[in-house]
């Protein structure tokens, strides 16, 4: 056999592995590295990843991955999203505050290319959306509003005037996102009564409890929770 001299041994090596390294795609980082001041990690567990993302006008995101996610608007913008393949779409423009927008898990560049601030929860989705067979369906009563459903997640919207109440429900883990400052008497499966201090635009997790509750402020209280299934 025909020894290959060692200086091409070497050059042949380095060849390869130049194409190997070719050959793998570039891994599109987490959100809160590319963007580390416009985005805070609100709660992290097993199961979800809460993010209040702030991007102003012209600001931009280099490439960042998500798994399947929901997004909640509390200030409306204009974004631009520019897929790894090249591919672009614009979004935010027509979004309602509270309103909720699932998205399947993707990786992309990002760019507000409004003139206003838009402020959002991303709440991401760690977990595989579960069977239909073995995910919970969640229901809550009136005034509470279905508004939306996915693979991982119902999201509900509540709205209840000063004095108002809301019968016995449960929940499972839950996010609520608050978009009014309010105060609530809630009331416990155990019949222990607990003060609710709700501050507007801010996120919290829940695990499964039954309650009910009254608005016992003077202002409306203006909730969306997004149930996990």
């Amino acid at each position: 056999m025909l020894a290959l001299p060692r200086h091409c041994t070497r050059s042949i090596f380095s060849v390869v592995c130049v194409l190997l390294l070719a050959a793998v795609p570039v891994l599109a980082q987490d959100i809160t590295k590319v963007a580390p001041t416009g985005v805070k990690v609100v709660f992290e567990n097993d199961q979800v990843r809460v993010l209040d993302v702030v991007t102003q006008p012209g600001s931009t995101m280099a490439v960042h991955s998500h798994p399947a996610v929901m997004v909640v608007t509390l200030t409306p913008g204009t974004t631009r999203f520019t897929s790894t393949t090249g591919k672009t779409e614009t979004v935010g423009a027509n979004a309602n505050r509270g309103a909720g927008t699932y998205r399947p898990a993707e990786s992309h560049a990002s760019e507000n290319v409004g003139k206003a601030v838009s402020h959002v929860f991303l709440i991401e989705f760690k977990q595989p959306a579960p069977a239909a067979n073995k995910a919970r369906h969640p229901s809550l009563p009136a005034p509470y509003k279905h508004v939306s459903e996915n693979a991982h997640a119902v999201q509900f919207e509540l709205v209840v005037a000063p004095g108002g109440s809301v019968p016995v429900h449960t929940h499972g883990n839950h996010v609520l996102v608050a978009l009014a400052d309010a105060t609530a008497e809630i009331t416990n499966q155990d019949g222990t009564k607990q003060t609710m201090n709700l501050v507007k635009d801010t996120a919290t997790y829940g695990t499964p409890v039954t309650h009910s509750g009254v608005n016992t402020g003077k202002t409306p209280m203006h909730l969306v929770v997004v149930e996990l299934k």
